[in-house]
C-alpha cells in the first residue's frame, strides 16, 4: 500500500511539474470576460449566397499561400505577397507569374504610393515559428529594381516596457480603444535608442492617405514572439487590449501612436470628411468580431468607436473600390466553442498550455462582407464553404475583378472572381 501511494505521489509531482514547465509566457495574459452574441441581423439578411464556387478563375499555380493581393495602378498587373517571402508579379490576363523581390520578413499588408506605381508600402511580420534575420516594420518596395529598404522597424516605448517584453499601454478606460488625436510621443528615426524604443514586433496592416503624406499601420499586439499564423493564435484566446496603430510621416519620418488598447488591431482604412482632410480611421479587432471606428479630426474627436461587433466569421484586411464601397475579408468562420471560452476567462489558461497547431482552428468556411462608403450599411455577404478557396484574408476590387487573397499555407494559385457576380451595375 505504501508502495503504491509512493507512485501516486511521484505522478502527482511529475504532472504538477509538467503543468508549471507548459505554463504560458506572462505576456500571454486574457482579457476580462467577453460575451459574443448573435451575429448581426443586417449582415445575414445580405446574404447573397455562395458567389465564389461558381465564378472563381484561378491563376499562376506557381503561387501558394498569399496574405495580400496589390493591383499596379495602368497595368494589368498585380503583386503577391506570398507566405514563402516572396513578392510574385502577375499578370491577370496571361496568368504569368514571376518573382519579383525576396522580403526580409514575411510581406503582410500593402499599398502602392499615391501618384506612383513603382514605389509600393508593405508590412513585415514573422510568420509562424519562422526565424528572420531582419526586423519586423514598415519596408518600402522598389517595384523597378526589386528591392525593398526599411522605413519603421523601431517605435516609441510609449507605456511600461516589462521585463517580459510586453508593452502595458496607457488607457483611461481599460474596456474600449484609445485614441491620440495628435500622435503620441513622434519621433524620428535619428531620435530613437534602446531607451526610448523598442523593436516593431508586428506590422500587419496599413492604408496611406491620398496625398502620400502619411502611413497608418497595425501591430495588433508587441511580444518577442509576435508573428502572423500560429504566433497569432494565443493572443486570440486572450482577447487582450494589445492592439496599436501608429502613423508614419513620409516627409519627416517621425513614427508616433496614434491608437492604442484595441484588441488585435488588423485592417485598416483612411477615412475622409466632405473637405478631404483625415476624419478617422477604420479598424477590424479581427479576434473579437468586431470593425471599430478611431476619430482623429471633428466633433468626435478622440473616439473609439463600435460600428459592428459579433460578426459571424474574423473580420481581416480591408479594402475600398472605386465608388467607395468597403470590402471586408471573413478569413474563418468563429466556431461555436469561441462565445463559450471567451465568456470564461479562467479556462484560457489551461487552452494556452496546449500547442498552437491544436488550436488553429477546422474551420474551412470563409468569404467576405461588403459595406456602404461609411460602414454604416451592409451592401452583401457571401459565406464559401472552402471547397474552391480557404482563408480569405483580404478581397481587393480592381477593375472588373474582385481578387481573392488566401492565406491558406496549402492554397495553390492566385483566385478571383468577377465583380458583376456580386454587383450586376
Amino acid at each position: 500500500m505504501k508502495k503504491r501511494y509512493t507512485v501516486i505521489a511521484g505522478l502527482l509531482a511529475i504532472g504538477s511539474a509538467g503543468w508549471f514547465l507548459t505554463a504560458p509566457p506572462s505576456y500571454h495574459e486574457p482579457g476580462r470576460a467577453q460575451i459574443i452574441g448573435d451575429p448581426p441581423t443586417e449582415i445575414l439578411q445580405a446574404d447573397i449566397g455562395d458567389v465564389i464556387a461558381g465564378n472563381i478563375v484561378t491563376l499562376a499555380t506557381d503561387v501558394k499561400g498569399h496574405d495580400e493581393i496589390l493591383p499596379i495602378p495602368g497595368t494589368n498587373d498585380v503583386l503577391v505577397s506570398a507566405r514563402d517571402e516572396w513578392i510574385w508579379r502577375v499578370n491577370s490576363e496571361t496568368g504569368t507569374a514571376e518573382k519579383l523581390a525576396y522580403s526580409p520578413v514575411s510581406p503582410t499588408g500593402a499599398r502602392m504610393m499615391p501618384g506612383n506605381k513603382n514605389l509600393a508600402f508593405y508590412c513585415m511580420a514573422r510568420l509562424d515559428h519562422n526565424i528572420y534575420d531582419k526586423s519586423p516594420g514598415l519596408y518600402l518596395l522598389d517595384i523597378e529594381a526589386g528591392t525593398f529598404s526599411p522605413l519603421v522597424t523601431r517605435v516609441p516605448i510609449t507605456g511600461n516596457l516589462r521585463n517580459d517584453g510586453l508593452e502595458v499601454p496607457n488607457f483611461d478606460d481599460p474596456d474600449t480603444g484609445k485614441v491620440h488625436v495628435q500622435p503620441f510621443l513622434e519621433l524620428a528615426p535619428s531620435d530613437l535608442n534602446d531607451g526610448n524604443s523598442r523593436p516593431m514586433q508586428f506590422c500587419n496592416d496599413l492604408d496611406v492617405t491620398t496625398d502620400g503624406r502619411y502611413v497608418y499601420f497595425t501591430e495588433p499586439f508587441s511580444h518577442p514572439k509576435a508573428s502572423s499564423g500560429l504566433g497569432a493564435v494565443p493572443e486570440a484566446i486572450t482577447l487582450a487590449r494589445n492592439g496599436r496603430v501608429w502613423r508614419y510621416d513620409t516627409e519627416t519620418q517621425k513614427v508616433g501612436l496614434v491608437v492604442e488598447n484595441s484588441i488585435f488591431a488588423d485592417g485598416i482604412l483612411v477615412e475622409y470628411s466632405d473637405s478631404g482632410t483625415v476624419e478617422s480611421l477604420l479598424i477590424t479587432e479581427t479576434v473579437n468580431f468586431a470593425i471599430t471606428r478611431a476619430y482623429l479630426t471633428g466633433p468626435k474627436a478622440g473616439e473609439y468607436k463600435v460600428l459592428w461587433k459579433d460578426l459571424p466569421s474574423l473580420p481581416d484586411g480591408m479594402d475600398r473600390d472605386a465608388d467607395g464601397r468597403i470590402w471586408v475579408g471573413l478569413i474563418k468562420a468563429r466556431s461555436g466553442l469561441s462565445a463559450f471560452i471567451h465568456a470564461r476567462p479562467a479556462l484560457k489558461n489551461i487552452l494556452l498550455r496546449l500547442p498552437a497547431e491544436w488550436l488553429i482552428g477546422i474551420e474551412r468556411e470563409t468569404g467576405f462582407v461588403v459595406f456602404s462608403q461609411d460602414a454604416s450599411e451592409v451592401l452583401a455577404y457571401t459565406v464559401h464553404s472552402g471547397e474552391a478557396v480557404r482563408d480569405l484574408s483580404v478581397v481587393i476590387p480592381s477593375k472588373d475583378k474582385l481578387w481573392l487573397s488566401s492565406f491558406f499555407k496549402d492554397n495553390v494559385g492566385v483566385h478571383y472572381v468577377p465583380i458583376n457576380a456580386i454587383f450586376k451595375d
